[in-house]
């Protein structure tokens, strides 16, 4: 079994639904979404593999708070419509934009005390020991002053137990954290009916009505609840 480098997810390498040959080595996917979001970033061989843990525009690693275990709290991050702004800005602008985003959030992460797992093509991954302040970090992203509103960014949250294999996390944890990112919009925050239920929303922001989806890998229904900006008379 391979490992989808996108969404984490396992993938039988004998029938798999997407492929990808980069610098000689074959890359397994559990879906062509995840296929086309790992090759986007990496613009024709521009970006080299992606590291377990995130480095500085120089390659050099950057600090990080130690590897929480057991009950994490999930963040995802993805660029939406990541293709689109490839085709508008030109790729080397593109490019510049999407990195400087990827360091801004690097950075938010860290100043929350999180754990900064990994890039995932347009995205990033992080863990936290405290599920708020995995939600202040995902309020920051989108509030932040440093953010490009060229570059629409939708965040997804979920906690449960992970599986931890050296510096990366692994499990079904972490596959729903990605896969309800994917049903956020530019600009949301998504977090599951679990995660909503363990704590308050913070000040100026409140949760909206939750509702039913499918999510893929997942038998029935699952509950997601979008984080949004409260109205002056809510607050």
């Amino acid at each position: 079994m391979a490992i989808d480098p996108v969404c984490n997810m396992f993938v039988d390498e004998r029938e798999p639904p997407a492929t990808a040959a980069v610098a000689g080595r074959t890359y397994y996917f559990c879906a062509v979404e995840c296929k086309h979001a790992f090759l986007e970033l990496r613009l024709g061989g521009r970006m080299e593999t992606q590291p377990s843990q995130l480095v500085d525009r120089q390659g050099e690693p950057v600090s990080s708070q130690p590897i929480p275990t057991g009950v994490v709290a999930i963040l995802f991050t993805d660029v939406q419509n990541s293709t689109q702004l490839l085709e508008e800005m030109g790729q080397e602008t593109a490019l510049t934009m999407l990195l400087t985003e990827l360091d801004r959030q690097q950075q938010v992460v860290q100043r929350h005390g999180g754990y900064a797992v990994k890039r995932l093509g347009d995205g990033t991954m992080a863990a936290f020991a405290a599920p708020r302040a995995a939600l202040l970090c995902a309020v920051d992203v989108q509030s932040d002053g440093g953010k490009d509103p060229k570059v629409p960014v939708r965040v997804g949250l979920h906690a449960g137990e992970v599986m931890v294999d050296g510096d990366d996390y692994f499990g079904k944890t972490v596959i729903m954290a990605a896969r309800i990112t994917a049903r956020a919009g530019g600009g949301e925050i998504a977090v599951s009916e679990g995660f909503r239920c363990l704590l308050d929303p913070p000040a100026g922001w409140r949760f909206g009505s939750s509702r039913r989806i499918r999510l893929k890998g997942f038998p029935g229904w699952q509950r997601i609840t979008m984080l949004e900006r409260a109205e002056p008379e809510d607050q």
